[in-house]
């Protein structure tokens, strides 16, 4: 039923109370829509479900539903099932947008519910239970809470749905017996709700139109025998295991800032412009400061005044968080300081020994001969007929050049005044530079031979040996800092959660794709191959669990990203996902043009969409399910849904994809390599190439890890830079703005180096400078300046006015007046002629050249006939 409701929620559809009631009826007839593999005879409904919501409650067993349409605020649903002629019901509230009253009286509910249970212990009248939640009440200080409790709060059930002579209520004084079956619920009916407590919920919300609401609480326990061994503390058993929580019953929909409707305007008092105001909105024009203007228009001026107050709004917003950021850097830096003392030394360098003595080489070595010792990772060299070791990861690399009458290999080493690579190992970098100051180092060396057979086979040994060494000094480094991981505890209670044909992603094992089932346990998530590899996945080192529907992608996904990697296959891995396609991605097309109502192409259609709901429900439940088992075991886990219509296209590696934005993430999930953001690990967010010519811009995420280069995603569209910037305020996150692309290699490395970065001050604590990455901003007001500059100088000061007076005067003195000033002009105007012709000259010059270019062309074709003629003589 909860899901069903959620589905309604998501997508805003308008159902009636019955058209909801008869779809949980049939889920209940025929246990299979909802995946249940019962017997359909060994079911039935104990009553038709009750669905009430629009402020119109009642807590009674008679209640029926509504032909009404549902309403997006409280809703109470209550459903009873007869399984094999034994009878069980279930109540929940739900809550959409609620106020602060809404949910703490639910919380108050819990409470009292729990309160009920203390007592419902053999020997404890049945009165006892309504007591309790009445003493529980007066206890916290809720006695106006008292008169909106039902009389009854429940009644013994079995093969009867309800007992008449077992009802919880004042006045029963029969005893609780072990073994008893009640359906316990408790609610709050017609609690009031004011005006000023409606007043936190958005105006769209529709919780606003209630005045009273209502919420209940119904499961079905077991009374069980009392335990002397726990000291009679047994609660009843629980029948009915449907999530109550409050983080799991509430929906937000409209937030309280998303408000974008504003006030209707006054009334005009003046019929007459009443009347003009709605003959101009039938023409769809309206009217501005009295003139008549198109409502098109005016939408457009409304918009862009609305865009720009928004975008002021988001800057003071912007400057707070940046002023925040920097303190609270600052003290996760000190509080760093202080627990600097247990950070691990750096190694040492460990000299290279590969023999204690000369007699420990092998036997076979000749003296001007290249030895390749496997074993010990070595090379013996020939050096004046004297045979010297030297260590595999000295050698840089080894080259065989073209021979010509004899054959060479040149070996070159690592050695010091050179730039040393990525590839050369980290021990022999430390001993570089443990010994470059005083030691001599061997760049290279060149052997000659005519017989080619010992030059060639040394150089394959070596290649061979520099990779087999290569490949373990990163299989360490990849293992180097992974965390270990607690065994996986399987569950041995009840049904363990399935999902069976995914798809993993990276694959496990050997081939290009693993396809297998995904299990839930009490501390992990294993999932098992086809080909029977397995991977646990433990709650604890799950930061972010991810469930992404298949509405406009081809595939349903689940991801899981990682607190610490662990190592899939020979690399490390952050993120899995687990995927099913609703759609295969490439698929075969005829070459026959088939027609928009062709019966085939309109059931494969309803097919997929029959398809993509059957996978949503199953990956839906089976995440519910993996939150419900989590929490069960003290290792809560919720999935984050990606808002879609947030997203926008980027580029955050090599192609165009689609990034959506979650609650604790920014993520694209469906093209790989992954791109998944934690916002926890993000310090700032730039935007480069914000220009009126460009259009589009970068977006640089600097993490709080400074070792790490900033993420960036590429060629995003200006249209999508106000809700990325709006989303990002929300999320208080600072970001600044600049037109020009910038170097963050270099940028990172001075970063690093700056222990006062988020300081306002030099090292002399006097000297002023920017704060942390406020300095990206300044550089962009700095460049905004250069150009106002150029437009200061043309304006007039004080000052300037009495220089260019001083000016005038001297000019007087000189002798010259205006007119000899306009005659200079002229004859300079006069020179300029001289240079050049004007249009006139040049159009007549043009005129005589094609006049001249006709003449001699007419002469050339008069010549070429007096020529024919007197052939033809």
């Amino acid at each position: 039923r909860g899901l069903i409701l959620e589905q309604i929620i998501d997508s805003g559809k308008s159902v009636s109370h019955e058209k909801i009631s008869e779809e949980v009826n049939s889920a209940i007839e025929d246990p299979s829509k909802i995946k249940l593999k019962v017997p359909v005879d060994d079911v039935e409904a104990c009553y038709f479900p009750i669905i009430q919501s629009g402020g119109d409650y009642s807590l009674k067993v008679s209640a029926t539903s509504k032909p009404s349409k549902m309403k997006f605020d409280v809703i109470i649903a209550s459903i009873g099932a007869r399984y094999q002629s034994y009878c069980a019901s279930m109540t929940r509230t739900y809550f959409v947008d609620p106020p602060k009253k809404v949910t703490s009286t639910y919380e108050t509910l819990i409470d009292v519910q729990n309160a009920c249970l203390d007592v419902m212990k053999p020997g404890n009248p049945l009165s006892g239970v309504r007591k309790a939640a009445v003493e529980h009440l007066k206890s916290i200080k809720k006695e106006d809470l008292i008169p909106c409790l039902p009389k009854n709060l429940g009644f013994a059930m079995g093969l009867d749905y309800r007992d008449s002579d077992l009802i919880l209520n004042d006045k029963n004084s029969t005893l609780f017996r072990a073994n008893m079956v009640f359906n316990l619920t408790v609610g709050f009916e017609n609690v009031p709700l004011t005006e000023a407590d409606r007043a936190e919920v958005s105006s769209k919300a529709e919780v606003k139109n209630l005045d009273k609401f209502s919420c209940a609480i119904g499961d079905t326990y077991r009374v069980l025998a009392i335990d002397i061994e726990s000291g009679g503390s047994n609660l009843p058993e629980l029948y009915t295991k449907a999530t109550k929580q409050g983080g799991d019953v509430v929906y937000t929909i409209n937030e309280k800032g998303d408000d974008s409707d504003e006030d209707d305007s006054e009334e005009s008092a003046d019929g007459e412009s009443d009347s003009d105001d709605s003959a101009a909105k039938e023409k769809g024009t309206t009217k501005i400061d009295g003139k008549r203007a198109s409502s098109r228009l005016k939408a457009v001026k409304d918009s862009n005044v609305d865009a720009v107050e928004s975008a002021i709004e988001r800057a003071k917003i912007q400057a707070e968080l940046l002023k925040k950021k920097n303190e609270t850097r600052l003290r996760e830096i000190a509080r760093k300081n202080q627990k600097g003392g247990d950070e691990e030394e750096e190694e040492e360098a460990q000299e290279l020994k590969s023999y204690g003595k000369g007699e420990d080489m092998p036997s076979t070595v000749l003296p001007n001969q290249v030895k390749v010792d496997m074993a010990t990772e070595c090379v013996i060299l020939p050096i004046s007929g004297n045979p010297v070791p030297f260590h595999i990861s000295t050698i840089k690399n080894v080259v065989m050049p073209d021979p010509d009458r004899a054959t060479y290999l040149r070996i070159n080493f690592h050695s010091a005044g050179m730039a040393l690579g990525k590839d050369v190992p980290a021990n022999v970098a430390k001993l570089i530079e443990k010994h470059s100051p005083f030691a001599t180092f061997i760049k290279e060396l060149t052997f000659r031979s005519l017989d080619k057979n010992n030059l060639t086979s040394s150089y394959r040994q070596i290649s061979e040996l520099r990779k087999r060494v290569r490949q373990r000094e990163q299989k360490e480094a990849e293992e180097s800092n992974l965390v270990e991981q607690e065994k996986l505890v399987r569950m041995k209670e009840g049904k363990v959660p399935r999902l069976s044909d995914l798809t993993m992603r990276p694959a496990l094992g050997k081939g290009r794709k693993t396809v297998g089932q995904l299990e839930a346990h009490e501390n992990g998530l294993r999932f098992r191959s086809n080909k029977g590899d397995t991977l646990d996945i433990i709650y604890k080192n799950i930061k972010n669990c991810l469930f992404q529907p298949c509405e406009n992608e081809l595939m349903v996904v689940v991801h899981f990203n990682l607190k610490n990697p662990i190592m899939i296959g020979s690399k490390k891995h952050e993120n899995v996902q687990f995927y099913t396609e609703v759609v295969e991605a490439s698929e075969q097309v005829d070459g026959n043009r088939r027609s928009m109502y062709d019966p085939d192409e309109m059931d494969q259609e309803q097919r997929e969409r029959q398809l993509r709901k059957r996978l949503n429900e199953a990956f839906q439940g089976f995440c519910k399910k993996v939150e419900i088992v989590s929490g069960k075991y003290g290792n809560k886990k919720e999935f984050d849904i990606p808002y879609r219509d947030l997203a926008f296209q980027g580029t955050p590696n090599k192609e165009m994809c689609t990034i959506q934005p979650t609650l604790n993430c920014l993520v694209n999930l469906t093209e790989t390599p992954f791109f998944v953001v934690d916002l926890e690990k993000v310090d700032h967010v730039h935007f480069e190439r914000i220009t009126f010519s460009s259009k589009a811009f970068d977006v640089i995420i600097i993490l709080k890890d400074f070792t790490k280069q900033p993420m960036r995603i590429d060629m995003i569209a200006n249209a999508d830079k106000d809700g990325l910037q709006s989303w990002l305020t929300d999320m208080e996150i600072p970001y600044t703005e600049a037109p020009m692309s910038l170097n963050w290699k270099q940028i990172m490395a001075e970063v690093v180096q700056d222990d006062r970065f988020y300081e306002d001050t030099e090292h002399d604590e006097v000297t002023p400078k920017p704060a942390g990455w406020s300095f990206l901003a300044e550089e962009d007001d700095a460049e905004g300046d250069a150009g106002d500059d150029d437009d200061d100088e043309s304006e007039f000061s004080e000052d300037d006015g009495e220089e260019s007076e001083e000016v005038s005067d001297a000019s007087d003195d000189s002798g010259f007046d205006e007119e000899e000033s306009e005659e200079s002009d002229l004859d300079g105007d006069e020179d300029l002629e001289e240079e050049g012709m004007d249009w006139d000259e040049m159009e007549k010059e043009a005129a005589i050249s094609d006049k001249k270019r006709a003449r001699d062309q007419a002469e050339m074709e008069r010549a070429e006939k007096q020529g024919g003629k007197k052939k033809r003589r």
